[in-house]
């Protein structure tokens, strides 16, 4: 099994781009950056037993710019999935990312 992780989060709007995200000027004070991977984590709870805890070979944080939450919100969301999901022991871990949003840590 696939599990796609969705992070709606853009630095700026791309005229071509026709998927699901938005900026913090069009999100405003509805969403917050800071707090979206605790909300995902429940969702990744409820997705888990949904899914009877299957095991997970590829796992891809897509979006929007997944690098805008950071790295340690990064891995608290992997942690989740590897806590309520099998992961197996060579699954593919991928992330899209823009250059001005990750750095060597």
């Amino acid at each position: 099994m696939s599990i796609y992780v969705h992070v709606p989060f853009c630095a700026s709007r791309c005229g071509y781009c026709d998927f699901n995200t938005y900026t913090a000027t069009e999100l405003g004070d509805s969403v917050s950056r800071a707090t979206f991977h605790e909300v995902l984590a429940g969702e990744v709870r409820v997705a888990a037993r949904t899914l009877d805890h299957r095991e997970v070979s590829t796992v891809f944080f897509g979006g929007g710019t997944p690098t805008l939450l950071g790295a340690s919100a990064l891995a608290e969301i992997l942690t989740t999935i590897r806590e309520e999901f099998t992961l197996a022991p060579d699954a593919e871990v991928t992330t899209e990312a823009n250059p001005d949003s990750v750095d060597e840590a």
